[in-house]
């Protein structure tokens, strides 16, 4: 097991994501096919780390102009 790896991730579905960010799942694994937004495969499934999700939705902010 890679020292990097820790159990207690929050992994998250398609669904989930999508859900969470108020697209709808094709949106979302468009998204994912695209590789637009990270993700582990675990086997034939797709999942999600919350932390990427929030890092996904810092980047792309877009800050006011003043």
């Amino acid at each position: 097991m890679s020292a990097d790896f820790d159990p207690t991730i929050d992994l998250l579905t398609v669904a989930e994501v999508a859900e969470l960010l108020k697209l709808s799942v094709p949106s979302m694994r468009r998204m994912q096919q695209r590789q637009l937004i990270p993700f582990i495969k675990v086997g034939g499934s797709v999942r999600f780390t919350r932390s990427d999700i929030v890092s996904y939705l810092v980047k792309r902010r877009v800050k006011t102009i003043d």
